[in-house]
């Protein structure tokens, strides 16, 4: 198990040392205590990184580096110079003059005017810019409204309203929306390579393949009340296609123009809000990172080095690098909220999800907020609630470490009202052929390997009510907490409280599926409650291989038959029978300042926690849990 912390330590080092000229903040405290025992002198206390930040633009460097044009669509003409306010241009057809004209002499900024709407699609590409001095895309003038680019689309076309071909870009305050687009802002460059520091912040992108004729708002109302096709009947392209939804990053395939590997470096997308589109909110989207466990893409892979890599041939691994995503609202979406997939070093926090899985229908798996083959990620501070499994679709977790994830640290996360349960951790086997650096094939035939997951730690999260499906007679399979899907190994679950509704007879909190046994699985200082006494929860483990459950609190949780796959109490050596942790449930759990709210109000929830080799520095309150004992995701009472 020391082993184990170690890589925790590791792994923080090699992110710190690579992250792009940004201090990543990270650092372990040694324990303040004083006296005691050992184990308790030996706690380490973990501080892990906020998200770096791109770099503000100077308004001198502005004045005196760029070429700034003013758009107004209602009050600009195209004949104006559009360098002053007071002479704006109007259409977008003149951004794609501009850029043409002098794209490639001056860095520029384009300022659309807020309050007024653009319509037709814009296509950015073409210009010169670096990373101190990159393209902008922003807006102008009082109040806080948006300027808008209106898109058009037809049945037969994938249109986006936006589409970013250029590296070295930002997209500030822009409201995009078009009920006949395949996606709003669509991220996907022009030939193949390396793509910079492209920023988007602060947009709205609404109703992108959506058309809704009913009498209510979508978020007021029952997607059992919609018929879902109804809602996406304005494109012929199949509204569930991972390439479609709000903001899309795509890196191409080799059934494109490319023909060669694309991969992103240092990307923001901060800030946005996201409703109402076909399927996903956000999406990171890599075909050029097939592996063992991953099960598709482009490149011929040798191993997960980029030592190997060839941009010419496709020859390695691709993954994009130095990802965040912080601080965006989904709503409404018809498939998951939040993906992010392929990539290395990883910032996935202070989002929120509501309502995804709106869309959903049989034979497609979609949740809240996830990652997807992701080699080291901070997944903190995010809310995901609300998330549908209606239609016979199926999933509909809050939150997913998906197939193939490696070093992701999830902590402070807040999970609730989730009909398909709180979380999801799952991987695979795949079929695959490695080549050699040389290019050629290292060993004959396919063979089946399975997808590296290992040294995932879930730390200091809350889950709330979740796993209570509507219309669905198989209700008590849907978890409380987690479901494990497949061989899933090395997972550390501590310091979280998980609260079980009780209207599920024999509700599971965690939740095995298939026959493949899952190993390493470690649960200590978890608080399991639930509301009714008579319900029945049980902790369902039948594919777990010798988990160890240490020091939890179990209160209305049912001592479990082994016989059937249930933990015993006696598995527990040190089990918390009896307390009540006194965890108040409001009707409205809404907002991630909500769960401050289910700290629990009984001392001896802290005084029964144990101190253990690796703790986190900062409990969910954001308390300092330095030399604390404490169960659960708060170190303090209500």
């Amino acid at each position: 198990m020391i082993e184990l912390y170690k890589k925790v330590i590791i792994a923080i080092s090699v992110v710190c040392m690579t992250f792009f000229a940004v201090s990543c903040g990270g650092e372990v405290v040694e324990s303040g205590s004083k006296g005691g025992d050992e184990e308790k002198d030996a706690t380490k206390y973990l501080v892990l990184p906020s998200a770096p930040e791109y770099g503000e633009i100077a308004e001198e460097v502005f004045q005196s580096d760029y070429k700034t044009y003013y758009f107004d669509a209602q009050g600009g003409d195209d004949q104006n110079s559009g360098l002053t306010a007071a002479s704006p241009k109007k259409s977008l057809t003149s951004i794609t003059d501009i850029i043409q004209s002098v794209g490639d002499r001056y860095p520029l900024r384009i300022l659309l005017k807020r309050g007024t709407t653009f319509y037709g699609n814009l296509k950015l590409t073409g210009y010169k810019a670096t990373k101190e001095r990159p393209f902008i895309l922003d807006a102008y003038g009082e109040g806080d409204g948006y300027p808008v680019i209106l898109g058009s689309g037809t049945k037969t076309t994938f249109t986006n309203v936006l589409h970013l071909e250029e590296d070295n870009t930002r997209i500030l305050n822009i409201e995009i929306t078009g009920r006949d687009c395949a996606r709003g802002i669509y991220i996907f460059p022009r030939k193949g390579g390396v793509y910079e520091n492209i920023v988007v912040d602060g947009c709205f992108v609404h109703d992108v393949n959506w058309t809704w004729n009913y009498d209510t708002e979508p978020d007021k109302t029952d997607p059992d009340d919609i018929d879902p096709e109804s809602v996406t009947p304005a494109t012929e392209v199949n509204r569930y296609r991972r390439l479609y939804g709000g903001i899309c990053v795509f890196t191409g395939d080799v059934t494109n123009s490319l023909g060669a590997p694309v991969t992103f470096r240092n990307i923001w997308i901060n800030n946005n809000k996201v409703e109402q589109v076909s399927h996903l909110g956000i999406n990171f989207y890599n075909y050029w990172v097939n592996r063992p466990g991953v099960g598709y893409g482009y490149n011929k892979y040798v191993d997960d080095s980029s030592e190997h890599n060839d941009y010419r041939t496709g020859l390695g691994y691709f993954p994009m690098e130095n990802v965040v995503v912080s601080g965006n609202y989904t709503n409404c979406i018809g498939g998951d909220g939040i993906v992010v997939a392929g990539a290395d070093n990883v910032w996935l926090e202070k989002n929120t999800s509501y309502k995804s899985n709106y869309l959903g229908r049989a034979g497609f798996w979609n949740g809240g907020i996830w990652l997807h083959n992701v080699r080291t990620g901070y997944y903190q501070y995010n809310e995901a609630a609300y998330t549908y499994l209606r239609h016979g679709s199926s999933d509909g977790e809050g939150f997913d470490i998906d197939n193939t994830c490696e070093n992701i640290y999830m902590q402070y996360n807040y999970s609730h009202h989730n009909e398909g349960g709180g979380m999801l951790i799952c991987n695979q086997e795949t079929s695959m052929l490695k080549f050699s650096p040389d290019g050629e094939p290292s060993e004959e035939g396919v063979k089946r390997y399975k997808g590296k997951w290992e040294n995932n730690y879930v730390r200091n999260n809350l889950f709330v009510n979740n796993g209570n499906p509507s219309g669905r007679t198989d209700a008590y399979k849907r978890s409380a907490f987690l479901t494990v899907a497949r061989s899933v190994n090395d997972v550390v679950f501590e310091n979280n409280t998980v609260v079980v509704s009780g209207e599920i007879k024999n509700q599971h909190i965690i939740d095995c599926e298939d026959n493949v046994l899952a190993t390493g699985h470690i649960y200590r200082n978890n608080i399991f409650y639930c509301q009714n006494p008579s319900a029945g929860a049980v902790i369902y483990i039948p594919t777990l291989k010798n988990p160890v459950f240490e020091n939890n609190l179990y209160y209305n949780i049912k001592n479990g038959d082994p016989l059937y796959g249930e933990l015993a109490f006696s598995d527990d050596e040190k089990a918390i029978l009896g307390v009540d942790p006194k965890i108040s449930v409001t009707a409205d759990a809404k907002g991630y300042e909500k769960a401050f709210s289910f700290a629990g109000a009984e001392p001896s929830l802290y005084d029964r926690g144990e101190r253990i080799a690796i703790m986190l520095k900062y409990d969910f309150k954001g308390d300092d849990a330095t030399g604390k004992n404490y169960l659960g995701a708060f170190s303090g009472l209500n």
